[in-house]
């Protein structure tokens, strides 16, 4: 290199005396001086060979120039910093809601009217439809009119028995009939609180099984489905073997790939059962109100974060290479300049490995220079080039 810079600089006196000499041949042309201009034509003879010469060196010192790079190999590289490590590992569920029934009539008779239609959003307690009675409202007016009776001779019964006027015999008969008249009208009313179907809870009616006009009867056909999509939550089963690692409060990650929306939640409920058949436990994940178009029995892909390392070094899977005896190593950068240093093969000892980024326990510190592409073809102690380095 030192060389070259000498035939630079030679190469500079040249031209400088090349601007003199012009001006001497300018001189000389306009005073006419023919011995000077033959004198000045030697002279640009001589300086001309003088600068073939120098051409000619420096054309070899660029030729070794490149035979000497041309032993560099061009690799990208890596300034690695500490990073938050997450692990997570994956599992199925499905979406669920304890409010998704099938409402079944428990009076016999003709379904009369419906009140509702399909998608009506109806509150707790909502009449949803009517059964027609069958004449049971008569049957009820008519065991009322009994029932006061019988009260109007339990009473008068009981004022004279109090006065020691007619037998017991009278006075008890008198308050059976007319505690059995109350309760058997007690039971139509009941009985007639099942003509109306009403709503359990709030929710919408997402089917009308049976139609108007049907009959219908106690263990038949169910009138309607009653969802409600406030309270979703996703139920999953995972393996004993992470019994230590997840615990109430585990932050996840959701993945619902049929209607192609992700959020972060968290474990709100365990299982404190382990599933014999499949040696597995339940957890439950509450769906956040606001994603919208959840619904019951909806695929989800659950990742569940068993591990975090809040400050460590991470590299790509891609930079770690396997030895014959099954250790971990990647090369490494000593820089001798801003682009210029030699592969170190620099053995590592990984932790858990994730999407492809390494937790990295030991053989590598903060700022140390990995390389990327090309390095997977190094060798110990390798000159090499960094063509670009990423921060």
């Amino acid at each position: 290199m030192k060389n070259y810079i000498l035939i630079i600089f030679s190469l500079i006196l040249v031209s400088c005396g090349s601007e003199t000499l012009e001006d001497k041949v300018n001189l000389a042309i306009e005073t006419e001086n023919t011995e000077k201009l033959k004198r000045l034509k030697r002279e640009l003879k001589e300086q001309r060979k003088t600068l073939d010469n120098l051409s000619t060196q420096i054309q070899e010192a660029l030729s070794d120039k490149g035979d000497q790079l041309s032993n560099y190999t061009l690799i990208t590289a890596k300034r690695i910093q500490k990073d938050t490590f997450n692990h997570f590992f994956t599992l199925q569920g499905n979406v669920q809601t304890n409010q998704n029934i099938l409402i079944y009539p428990e009076f016999s008779g003709e379904l009369q009217k419906i009140y509702v239609k399909e998608g009506d959003v109806v509150q707790k307690g909502q009449i949803l439809a009517e059964i027609d009675h069958g004449g049971l409202s008569d049957q009820i007016q008519e065991l009322k009119t009994r029932t006061q009776l019988t009260k109007t001779i339990f009473e008068r019964r009981k004022s004279l028995w109090k006065d020691s006027i007619g037998s017991e015999i009278q006075y008890l008969e008198a308050k059976t009939n007319y505690e059995s008249s109350l309760s058997a009208l007690n039971n139509l009313y009941e009985k007639y609180k099942k003509v109306k179907i009403k709503a359990p809870f709030s929710g919408t009616i997402d089917n009308i099984i049976t139609d108007e006009g049907q009959i219908v009867a106690p263990g038949g056909m169910a009138i309607f489905r009653l969802v409600n999509l406030d309270k979703m939550y996703i139920e999953t089963e995972v393996p004993e073997n992470y019994l230590d690692d997840i615990k109430i409060g585990t932050p996840v990650e959701v993945r619902l790939g049929a209607i192609n929306k992700t959020f972060k939640a968290q474990i709100d409920q365990m299982a404190n059962y382990i599933n014999p058949d499949n040696r597995k436990f339940m957890v439950k994940i509450h769906v956040p109100e606001h994603i919208e178009n959840v619904k019951p029995n909806l695929i989800a892909n659950v990742l569940i974060n068993d591990y975090i390392n809040p400050e460590t070094i991470i590299v790509s899977e891609n930079v770690l290479q396997e030895t014959a005896n099954g250790s971990q190593v990647t090369f490494t950068v000593k820089m001798q300049n801003d682009s210029v240093g030699k592969a170190i093969r620099t053995p590592i000892k990984a932790g858990k490995i994730y999407n492809g980024r390494v937790e990295v326990i030991e053989g590598l510190k903060e700022n140390d220079i990995i390389a990327k592409e090309g390095g997977r073809t190094l060798r110990d102690q390798e000159d090499v080039i960094i063509t670009t380095l990423e921060q």
